[in-house]
């Protein structure tokens, strides 16, 4: 709150300060030199005041005594004077002009600090972050100053106008940090902001409740999700500072350690960090921030982009070596710079595509420090526009004229962005629709080979169940029958192919499917009753017309198909006559070539522990991979040294197993959730924490946070 509100107070009075002048100018005795020499010379005691008064509001939360009024006046009944009415009615004016603009941020913000004091309700007089709070702290800063009653109105009119810019950014920040702290993150406000409500326009101004200038349309309401997400993230990048032992003045004032020898601070502004970044963005075409390669010991992308924007500071004539960000504007250029950390540092693109991808970061640092509401709404233009990038890119490694030209388009679209993005948030919107468009004659060709993928995997699956049927139902009525060399190639290549094929089109218990089982129940009858030398006139007679039926499924027909018949019956002569059917030399023409399997893809190059009996894998993983759905993403170790997504097409009915496809539609891998499970534990697999790539890295950049707190 005192990093918004004093410089707020301190510009007010500053207004203030030329207003009184202009006033002298003019020979207005009222606010003439000795108005403006009693400002001048009590404008530092009462920001001082103002800052105790504060700080005061927020140690009467710690103890449960009774509150006294801010502006130290007595609460008897008593007849106001003429001057003190103004001042009463100045300072409601003030708060009322507040709440409207800030209600929904007010609300939450009270709600969440009372359950941090422990009180069921806090009374606006009672909370250092209510607007009455606030109005009434600049009344009792005033109270003691020699200032005339005409020239404090003046002053509550110009910290009016300066609080109402800056207030909603305090209101944002408070209530992130509580949600990170874990206080009610699941608040929902109940009051919405006026539609009559307005404020300047400001560098800071976040909340205005009607887009201007480099706004975008985004629902009213943050989901809670996301809005918890975002909070932890500002949490854990507090505490990773903290422990990191680095930028202390963010947390202690701008205190220094203690013995340590620090350079002057130079804090630098939003505007004035807008304009070095304008800077480093016209130089990025040709000087863009080195993409790091994927291990190895190196500096983050955060201090690399501090030192270019000391370095462009000073070509601005900012002067000082230690740069200081506002509170907000370095959470913005920390989380930009860990979340690209993320994109460039990982293996899921190649070094080409990092290059690419890095010239982006300085664009994105500007849009979080100038909209920090692309860290909260997944409809957020830039957002948008950094999935659909990487969605051209992820797996895209130009192989083909249509991938290389998608890389090119992605190229010209990098390029406009840096080119033309001068604040104003509509151009990530613009460009996102164009390379959307572009990539549509592109998606019409994945979904089409994806399509296929999947007809394929489910023709696969569906012949390899009516094999196994068929092969169960064989086994049935065969029995432990020793055939003849013949008869077992007949039922096991023949008998089996035709069944195999009257399932998939006609299905079981059909009466083609009914007559071929007839026709081996009335070849194995016959070799029984030869198997136990009845007389040839007493063996039943072979279905010759059902026998060509089965063969011709298997291209043998004709004089081939009649000579395999011949031989059907000449081993049954040959048992009848006492021979054993082992030694029967006849077989099936030599001549007859079932047809070959239609052509499938190769199989992925990955390797999958088949038999899930002796799996190793975690529970818990599994699970997760039983969740798995139709269009879940995943990412698999292709070598390696690189990562690509891939997508669930589709998940069988017959065998549960899950059918993966790259970003082009082509299968890359078939398996089961255990398989999966065990892959993952052998680093081959891992889920995608978010439903696109903003928001994995999102969670990436979290676990690095976690991670890195946790080994200082």
């Amino acid at each position: 709150m005192l990093e918004r509100v004093l410089p707020a107070l301190d510009r007010a009075l500053g207004k203030v300060d030329d207003y009184l002048f202009d006033r002298s100018q003019q020979g207005d005795e009222e606010f003439g030199l000795m108005a403006l020499r009693d400002l001048r010379r009590q404008r530092g005691q009462i920001s001082r005041r103002y800052d105790d008064v504060v700080q005061t509001g927020f140690r009467n939360l710690r103890n449960a005594s009774e509150w006294f009024p801010v502006d130290g006046r007595k609460s008897d009944l008593s007849l106001l004077s003429e001057q003190d009415l103004e001042e009463q009615l100045a300072v409601e004016q003030l708060a009322d002009s507040l709440v409207r603009l800030h209600g929904p941020s007010v609300e939450m913000a009270s709600k969440r600090i009372a359950h941090v004091a422990g009180r069921e309700d806090l009374q606006a007089q009672d909370n250092p972050l209510a607007p009455a709070f606030l109005s009434a702290a600049l009344r009792a800063a005033l109270a003691e100053s020699e200032l005339v009653a005409g020239v404090r109105i003046v002053v509550f009119k110009f910290f009016e106008r300066e609080l109402g810019a800056v207030l909603g950014a305090a209101y944002e920040r408070a209530n992130t940090l509580m949600i990170a702290a874990g206080v009610l993150p699941e608040l929902r406000a109940t009051v919405k902001v006026s539609a009559q409500a307005h404020a300047p326009a400001g560098p800071q101004d976040q909340q205005a409740p009607t887009p201007s200038h480099g706004q975008v349309q985004l629902p009213a309401q943050v989901n809670a999700v996301d809005q918890a997400m975002f909070g932890n993230l500002l949490g854990l990048l507090q505490g990773w500072r903290t422990a990191m032992g680095g930028n202390q003045a963010d947390a202690e004032g701008g205190q220094a350690q203690p013995g340590a020898q620090q350079a002057p601070v130079t804090k630098l502004g939003s505007s004035e960090l807008m304009s070095i970044l304008s800077l480093m963005q016209q130089d990025m075409p040709n000087t863009p921030l080195p993409p790091r390669e994927a291990g190895g010991n190196h500096r983050t992308l955060a201090d690399q982009l501090r030192q270019e924007v000391a370095q462009n500071a000073r070509k601005l004539g900012v002067a000082g070596d230690n740069l200081h960000l506002d509170g907000l504007d370095e959470d913005a250029v920390d989380l930009v710079a860990l979340l690209f950390d993320v994109l460039l540092d990982g293996p899921q693109f190649d070094a080409n595509i990092r290059r690419k991808i890095g010239r982006m970061l300085v664009p994105y640092v500007k849009v979080a420090v100038k909209d920090r509401r692309m860290f909260l709404f997944k409809e957020h233009p830039a957002r948008r526009l950094l999935n659909t990038v990487a969605e051209a890119c992820e797996g895209n490694h130009g192989d083909a004229p249509q991938e290389q030209a998608l890389l090119n388009r992605v190229d010209y679209t990098i390029d406009r962005l840096v080119a033309e993005f001068n604040e104003d948030v509509a151009i990530f919107e613009t460009l996102e629709q164009e390379l959307r468009s572009y990539m549509a004659q592109h998606r019409k060709r994945f979904e089409l080979a994806e399509k296929r993928a999947t007809e394929a995997q489910r023709g696969r699956e569906r012949l390899d169940l009516a094999r196994s049927a068929v092969a169960a139902e064989l086994m049935q009525h065969r029995g432990e029958r020793e055939l003849p060399p013949v008869m077992d190639e007949f039922i096991g290549r023949h008998v089996s192919h035709h069944l195999t094929q009257v399932m998939l089109r006609d299905g079981h218990g059909s009466p083609r499917h009914e007559q071929a089982i007839q026709a081996v129940d009335r070849l194995l009858l016959a070799f029984d009753y030869a198997e136990v030398r009845s007389p040839l006139e007493e063996l039943p007679t072979l279905p010759r017309a059902q026998f060509e039926a089965i063969l011709s499924s298997s291209g043998c027909t004709g004089d081939t198909a009649q000579l395999a018949i011949d031989s059907l019956q000449d081993a049954l002569i040959r048992l009848t006559a006492g021979e054993r059917a082992a030694d029967n030399p006849n077989h099936m023409p030599e001549q007859v070539i079932l047809p070959e399997p239609k052509a499938v893809e190769p199989e992925p190059q990955l390797e999958v522990v088949a038999g899930n009996d002796h799996l190793d894998y975690e529970g818990t993983m599994l699970d997760r991979m039983r969740k798995l759905q139709v269009g879940s993403w995943l990412q698999l170790a292709t070598s390696a040294d690189r990562v690509e997504p891939a997508k669930v097409s589709w998940i069988s009915p017959i065998s549960s197993r899950l059918l993966l496809v790259n970003r082009r539609g082509i299968r890359v891998l078939v398996a089961s959730a255990e398989e999966l499970a065990a892959m993952a534990k052998l680093g081959k697999v891992s889920l995608r924490e978010g439903d696109s790539v903003f928001d994995n890295a999102m969670h990436q950049v979290a676990d690095r946070l976690k991670n890195a707190a946790s080994q200082l």
